[in-house]
């Protein structure tokens, strides 16, 4: 009897074990000018504070689908110059609404070419954000030149928790309408400049939106989370903070697969409680 306790426990731990898992996807077929999400590279240094967080990551190769994002819990666009093609916009917003988390990390104007931010927007559009036309610039809040502005205009948000500022380089700011919320806006002298002007506390550079019973965020910076601005201002803390609520699953569907796994160990042990009984039975 004592061995089949061992066992069911066993089987209990593993089936925590990997629920808790966390698997992010980085996209590098659309990065193949310079890839910023490198988890080797530009990106170790968040990679590596996710990686202590409990969080895996792998490299994604080719075109999006509904077969190679099944498994990953977070799927990360790390600054994209090449464009998504219509089938993989479609496997994205699929599987954000059965339960995944996308991250989109755009730039200005200037430094995204028309197609690639045509077709991430085409794939925002189904969460009420749009990544704009513009660069962004705060003249008495920022950090060097006047394209690194600093952000201290925040939501109260899971994602902002224990933060004070963030810095961005080269932020696009982004359109939000309906269900999304803007996380990080400017303040009274904040402007965008570019094909789509804006100005005051209406720039927005950090967004998240749900839908079904997945999220997603976008920030209007590539290099917010890179090796060279991860460690200014909070933005560490924010990254953690970000990932952590894009990864929180406690209000999504149950995989099927533990919901199977649960019941086999539910039959299990519902057989051993019935072999004891049969036993004490026959003794007696």
């Amino acid at each position: 009897m004592k061995k089949y306790v061992i066992a069911l426990i066993i089987l209990l731990l593993t089936l925590n074990l990997v629920s808790a898992e966390k698997t992010i996807l980085v996209d590098k077929y659309h990065d193949t000018d310079n890839w910023w999400g490198d988890p080797q590279g530009t990106g170790s240094i968040l990679f590596q504070e996710l990686s202590a967080m409990g969080f895996n990551n792998k490299v994604l190769n080719e075109p999006f689908s509904q077969d190679n994002l099944k498994g990953s819990d977070i799927v990360v666009l790390w600054n994209p110059n090449n464009p998504l093609d219509d089938s993989e916009i479609t496997a994205l917003v699929k599987y954000v609404e059965g339960g995944g988390s996308i991250l989109v990390l755009g730039s200005h104007e200037a430094d995204m070419i028309e197609p690639t931010r045509e077709s991430i927007n085409s794939l925002l559009e189904h969460f009420d954000i749009r990544i704009m036309k513009n660069g962004t610039d705060d003249p008495t809040n920022r950090k060097g030149c006047s394209c690194t502005p600093i952000i201290h205009n925040l939501s109260k948000h899971p994602t902002t928790e224990g933060i004070n500022s963030i810095i961005l380089y080269k932020p696009a700011s982004l359109e939000i309408k309906n269900k999304a919320i803007a996380i990080a806006r400017g303040d009274n002298d904040t402007f965008s400049i570019g094909s789509e002007p804006i100005g005051g506390e209406n720039v927005i550079v950090v967004a998240v939106s749900q839908k079904g019973s997945g999220k997603v965020a976008v920030i209007g910076s590539s290099f917010i989370f890179d090796n060279g601005k991860i460690g200014d201002m909070d933005n560490k803390v924010f990254a953690k903070n970000l990932f952590t609520w894009l990864g929180d699953t406690s209000n999504q569907s149950i995989p099927s697969w533990a919901l199977y796994l649960s019941l086999v160990i539910i039959i299990f042990a519902a057989y051993i409680i019935y072999l004891k009984k049969k036993n004490t039975e026959k003794q007696d």
